[in-house]
């Protein structure tokens, strides 16, 4: 059975949709989105005009899930009265940021507080205030603002800002969180936990519940992950499965160049090529040492030598799912893949739930710039 019954959501018991803490609104759809290191979005249509003119751009709007009853104590208390089905997965607050008005109502469109951040003020982040300090705690200050609760990003990534990582200069909030998130990344190395030697470790951002920012890692290659969700063609809540082989980053032939001590090096998988055509990269480094630049080229070579594959995956909305959730894929040819959930749309009206799952695009260059 889906979290939300019958073709249309007005008058049930299932969804709240407030404005401004003080009002319901009858809702005739709603389009649930999340994604990575963004602002989660719902998009809702009214088909009455009294509930259309209690809207306007800016207005707080609340969505939860299964709040019982609609009275005064449930629509002004902060604490929201919750029933017994509530999932804090669809816990939304932002703000209004379209309207489109129409015969009947309007359709609106709401951002989370992670759109602040993109529209904030221009802040100088300079030297002094960034270089040396860990990444969460700046990612932590910036993300501090008066409708984000942040007070649970304590502790710290262990990658420290420097120089070359050009935080510093005029930013946004978000501008400079997503630099932050982009050098967020290290690689690790245990035999105990990966099968490969090179294993990216990396970090998101995301309000995935309330107003509360939260910071997490991601370990896709550990073999210790347990998915939240197997599926596969037969199971019986999934709609649709759709795989995407990208090239874009194979690479079958990696010249690893220094031209400091005037060496290079070029490896080839002969298999791969031949299965999927020639794709040669050329990436520096800073390596002296012979034997290390040629067991990085190995490396490099056994991590890119075959595609990248993404899913998109269509079920029904009979579980929530939480970015940053790893689902395991089993499909007939290309095998079983573990990944993580990247998107979310959660389709309130249909009934169902769209999964966009796959890893941070990393490329050869970006991975040999953390090899020491």
């Amino acid at each position: 059975m889906s979290l939300i019954e019958g073709e249309l959501l007005i008058g049930s018991s299932n969804v709240s949709v407030l404005i401004n803490d003080k009002e319901t609104l009858a809702v005739s759809s709603l389009v649930y989105t999340q994604t990575i290191n963004a602002a989660r979005s719902v998009r809702f249509d009214l088909n009455n005009l009294e509930d259309s003119l209690k809207c306007d751009i800016g207005d707080k709007v609340v969505v939860l899930i299964d709040r019982v009853p609609r009275n005064v104590n449930t629509v002004v208390s902060n604490a929201y009265n919750t029933g017994s089905s509530y999932t804090s997965a669809y816990h939304f607050e932002g703000i209004i940021r379209q309207l489109t008005p129409t015969a009947k109502g309007a359709s609106v469109v709401a951002y989370d507080y992670i759109s602040l951040l993109k529209t904030s003020a221009y802040v100088e982040y300079k030297d002094e205030d960034v270089i040396g300090r860990d990444l969460y705690t700046l990612i932590a200050d910036a993300a501090n603002i008066s409708q984000i609760d942040a007070t649970d990003l304590l502790g710290g990534i262990g990658i420290v800002a420097t120089k070359d990582m050009n935080l510093t200069g005029f930013k946004t909030r978000k501008e400079f969180i997503d630099l932050c998130i982009n050098n967020a990344v290290s690689l690790v190395s245990d035999s105990t936990k990966y099968e490969n030697p090179l294993n990216a470790v990396y970090w998101q951002y995301a309000i995935r519940y309330g107003n509360v920012f939260d910071l997490y890692k991601l370990d896709p290659d550990n073999v210790h992950n347990g998915p939240a969700l197997e599926v596969s063609f037969d199971s019986n809540n999934v709609y649709d499965i759709k795989p995407t082989i990208d090239t874009q980053r194979l690479a079958n032939s990696i010249t690893v160049v220094n031209e400091s001590v005037n060496f290079s090096f070029t490896i080839t998988d002969e298999s791969s090529s031949s299965r999927y055509g020639i794709n040669s990269k050329l990436v520096t480094t800073g390596l002296t040492e012979r034997e290390k630049i040629e067991t990085t080229a190995y490396e490099l070579l056994g991590r890119f030598n075959r595609p990248s594959i993404k899913y998109d995956v269509s079920l029904s909305n009979t579980e929530s799912y939480n970015l940053g959730d790893y689902v395991k894929v089993k499909h007939p040819s290309i095998g079983d893949r573990l990944l993580p959930i990247q998107k979310i749309t959660t389709d309130f009206s249909s009934g169902t739930t769209s999964l966009s799952l796959g890893e941070k695009e990393l490329s050869i260059q970006e991975l040999i710039k953390l090899i020491k």
